[in-house]
C-alpha cells in the first residue's frame, strides 16, 4: 500500500477539519485478509491503541482497537480504529509509546474512526514554516499595570523592531529610576532572551519573580530561558508555575509541551496539545508537528 502526495482535499481537512462528502471515497473496507499493517502503520489489525482528549480541565485516555483499512479512491489508505469513546479530531493516535497517526473523522461504517497514518502527515507538516516559540510576550500580562507605561510601550516597538540597542537603553535609564519594577525586569528579561542571552535573560525574570511572584507572564518567560539553555526539567517547572497560576496561559501550555518534546515525553506533550487545541489553534498547530517529529521512528 503505497501512500501518495496529500491531495487539495487532505489539505483542505488539516486547516479546516471539514468533512469529506460520502461520495468523496469507497464505502468502507475492512481488509480482514491484511494481518498486518505495512511500516506506514507499525501495528497490526486486533492491537490496541490510544489518544487523549479533554473532559473539563481533565486529560483523559481514550482506548481503542486497530479494526481494518479504510480504502480512499485517491490510493491512500487510512486505519480504522474502535474507540471506547468519542475521541477528538486532530488528536495524535499511539501505538505503544510511538505517534502513528492523527484522529481524522467517523467513519461511516458504524462506530468506528478514521486515522491518518503518520507519513501522510508528516509529508504535509514538513513543508510548513516553523514559527519561534514564545512569540506572546511574556510581559503581556502585566503592561497596562505598569507606572512605565510609556517607556513599555517604546520597548516593546524596539524589540519588535530589533532595534535591541534602543530598548536596552531605555530599559537600564528606567531601571536606574525604578529598580523595583517587576514589569521593567520581565521586559529587559525578553530582550535579553530575543538577542540570545538566555542566561542573563533568566537573571532578569527571576528578579521580576522575587517582586511579584504570582505572575504567570514572568514564570512563563524564565521557563523560556531555561528551554533556551536546554535546562528542559527547570523549563518544565517554571511552566508548571505559570500554567498553575494562569490555566489558560496558551504560551506556557505551548513552552510545557515543547519542553517534553525535548524530554522524549511524548505522551505528556500531547496532553499540553489537547488542552491547547481549545485556546489557540495555531500554537497547538505547531506543537503538533514536533510532536509528530518527535514521534516518528524515523527521527529517532
Amino acid at each position: 500500500m503505497k501512500l501518495v502526495k496529500f491531495s487539495a482535499i487532505f489539505f483542505i481537512f488539516f486547516i479546516s477539519q471539514m468533512l469529506w462528502h460520502e461520495s468523496s471515497c469507497f464505502p468502507d473496507v475492512l481488509d480482514t485478509q491484511s494481518p498486518v499493517f505495512n511500516s506506514d502503520y507499525a501495528a497490526s489489525i486486533g492491537e490496541k491503541v490510544y489518544t487523549f482528549r479533554t473532559d473539563g480541565e481533565t486529560v483523559k485516555k481514550v482506548d481503542g482497537v486497530i479494526s481494518g483499512i479504510k480504502k480512499n479512491r485517491d490510493d491512500t489508505t487510512y486505519m480504522l480504529i474502535e474507540f471506547e469513546e468519542a475521541p477528538v479530531p486532530g488528536a495524535p493516535l499511539f501505538f505503544d509509546s510511538k505517534v502513528i497517526g492523527m484522529v481524522y473523522r467517523q467513519a461511516q461504517t458504524g462506530s468506528l474512526f478514521e486515522v491518518m497514518p503518520l507519513k501522510v502527515i508528516l509529508d504535509f507538516t514538513k513543508n510548513l514554516q516553523s514559527a519561534r516559540p514564545g512569540e506572546k510576550s511574556a510581559g503581556s500580562e502585566n503592561q497596562e499595570k505598569t507606572s512605565s507605561g510609556d517607556n513599555i510601550s517604546a520597548v516593546r516597538g524596539y524589540i519588535e523592531a530589533r532595534d535591541y540597542d534602543k530598548a536596552l537603553k531605555i530599559l537600564q535609564d528606567a531601571l536606574k529610576k525604578e529598580p523595583d519594577s517587576p514589569e521593567l525586569h520581565g521586559w529587559m528579561g525578553i530582550a535579553m532572551l530575543e538577542m540570545g542571552n538566555a542566561r542573563q535573560a533568566a537573571q532578569e525574570f527571576r528578579k521580576a519573580i522575587a517582586i511579584e511572584p504570582g505572575s504567570a507572564d514572568f514564570h512563563n518567560g524564565l521557563g523560556y530561558a531555561m528551554l533556551a539553555m536546554e535546562s528542559l526539567n527547570d523549563a518544565v517547572a517554571s511552566f508548571k508555575e505559570a500554567v498553575r497560576i494562569n490555566p489558560k496561559h496558551a504560551d506556557a501550555h505551548y513552552g510545557l509541551g515543547t519542553a517534553y518534546v525535548n524530554l522524549g515525553e511524548i505522551k505528556l506533550a500531547t496532553k499540553e496539545y489537547v488542552i491547547l487545541k481549545d485556546m489557540d489553534s495555531k500554537m497547538a498547530d505547531r506543537l503538533f508537528q514536533l510532536i509528530m517529529r518527535r514521534g516518528s521512528p524515523e527521527t529517532e
